[in-house]
């Protein structure tokens, strides 16, 4: 590589800050499948944007979740990674 980079386990981490971020306090980040496409290098700009794509009132968990699709690119428009969640929300 050419100089520093972000991948996987660091990526992983921003995306699953986000949706725990948008979960809210007493929500919870249930599942998350990523598919890490290109590294964001160092001194690039990382853009997270999520959309609901579902909601199922019964899980695999128990309890309700909504679906989310998610898209990470840099500051070229470069698709770095797509996600697909599962996060349960506050009653």
């Amino acid at each position: 590589m050419p100089r520093a980079y972000g991948y996987g386990a660091s990526m992983g981490a921003w995306i699953t800050d986000y949706l725990a971020y948008w979960a809210g306090q007493d929500g919870l980040v249930r599942h998350v499948n990523s598919h890490f496409r290109a590294p964001a290098f160092e001194r690039d700009v990382t853009y997270l944007d999520a959309e609901v794509s579902g909601k199922r009132l019964e899980s695999e968990f128990g309890v309700p979740v909504v679906e989310l699709r998610l898209v990470m690119t840099n500051q070229d428009g470069s698709e770095l990674a797509r996600s697909s969640a599962e996060v349960e929300l506050p009653a």
